[in-house]
């Protein structure tokens, strides 16, 4: 095959992008000015009695984030998210930046931070996003946004997500770099993450009552050799409907081996059941969800990209795995008054090789949205320790706005 001349394939694009691009600068203003802008507005108040540490944590922290979105042009569309925390009042608390180590962690580090920065193209259902950007998996057991921190985790990805038939919905993402809560400023923990990681996800909506998943997570960290992990695993969802009841499972289980850096080969197990029964406008739910050991290399399941604060209690006490694995089997119950949003939950947590008992945890929240704008939330954490870390009482007051 003969080579073509590089001006000569730089003429013929410029030919046929020239009616199809150029001549519309009008629709591509449009595509600007018809773009959707939101304001996110998040006060909280956190208070933290840890018995592991000489002080109360008192923070008072104000979110803002401002998001634009552009309008479709030639189906590519573009996105930005900037958001600011600043402390209110006195800095009574640890935000792993300011150096008050002698106070709890709240992990709400002062500093603006670019959230997202994407180019998005979307056709028929189907959709190719590049740039920063927010990722949600599932559940978000092992990849998610992280959103109950006041900075989120972002990541720098190119995202594929494609629907082959129309109950199939096929998620594929490659990371370059995980941009974590506790930025902008550098300090320990990292504010980011050199990362080389493959996650996926198929999911087919079978009927109302069965969805199936099946997911891999190819995670490989450059400056967190330990964190480097491949996890397969599948989960079955769904709800059951008879007159005024309604049944909810969840049946999942994964595996987790060392990949690529890790220094250390390990084997380890996850797996959550859920099953909840719904009438009368209240839920009540049980659960047990596993987060394996593998006893000989001494090492346990972990989910470094996970929101976390959605699992095992709120207390956060298992943001890293310990060494033995975790078992938190958990009952939990959900329902409205007058308006309010009212969620118990209580947690029994035990190691998944040995014998140990770590604790249990009470989680109480209180919630209610006024005009479809303004969200106000009360929620309390008591961790009752056994082997494992320190009694640990946790309060907070939100306040959200949404324009």
């Amino acid at each position: 095959m003969k080579n073509i001349p590089c001006h000569a394939i730089l003429a013929c694009a410029s030919v046929l992008a020239a009616p199809t691009y150029a001549a519309d600068s009008d629709a591509f203003v449009q595509a600007i000015t018809n773009g959707k802008t939101t304001v996110n507005l998040r006060l909280r108040h956190e208070l933290v009695d840890d018995q592991a540490q000489s002080q109360d944590a008192n923070a008072t922290t104000l979110r803002t984030c401002l998001s634009y979105t552009s309008a479709a042009w030639h189906k590519l569309s573009a996105g930005l998210e900037f958001d600011y925390v600043a402390a209110l009042g006195s800095d009574r608390f640890n935000d792993t930046r300011n150096g008050n180590a002698a106070f709890p962690v709240v992990a709400d580090p002062d500093g603006a931070d670019l959230n997202q920065a994407f180019l998005r193209y979307e056709q028929s259902g189907n959709s190719v996003t590049v740039g920063r950007q927010r990722i949600n998996m599932g559940n978000q057991r092992f990849v998610g946004g992280v959103g109950w921190r006041q900075n989120e985790q972002t990541f720098d990805a190119i995202r594929g997500q494609f629907t082959p038939s129309k109950n199939v919905l096929v998620d594929y993402s490659y990371i370059d770099n995980t941009q974590r809560i506790f930025g902008p400023e550098k300090g320990k923990p990292a504010a980011k993450l050199d990362s080389d990681h493959y996650v996926a996800m198929v999911t087919w909506a079978l009927r109302p009552e069965l969805t199936a998943s099946t997911y891999g997570y190819w995670l490989s960290f450059a400056d967190a050799a330990a964190l480097s992990s491949r996890t397969l695993g599948v989960a079955l969802t769904g709800e059951l409907k008879h007159s005024d009841l309604a049944l909810d499972y969840r049946v999942e289980a994964a595996r987790q081996q060392d990949y690529d850096n890790n220094p250390v080969a390990f084997s380890a197990d996850y797996h959550h059941l859920v099953l909840g029964l719904r009438a009368a406008g209240v839920r009540v739910g049980v659960g047990e969800e596993l987060l394996g050991a593998d006893a000989g290399a001494g090492v346990a399941l972990q989910t470094p990209l996970a929101t976390m604060h959605a699992f095992q209690g709120w207390t956060d006490k298992f943001l890293n795995t310990p060494a033995t694995g975790v078992k938190d089997r958990y009952i939990d119950l959900g329902t409205k008054v007058s308006g309010v949003a009212l969620k118990a939950v209580w947690h029994d947590y035990t190691a998944d090789t040995g014998s140990a008992n770590y604790g249990q945890e009470w989680n109480l929240q209180a919630s209610k949205t006024l005009l479809k704008r303004y969200t106000l939330t009360a929620k309390y954490a008591n961790y009752r320790a056994d082997t494992l870390a320190r009694d640990t009482q946790k309060i907070w007051l939100m306040a959200e706005a949404a324009f």
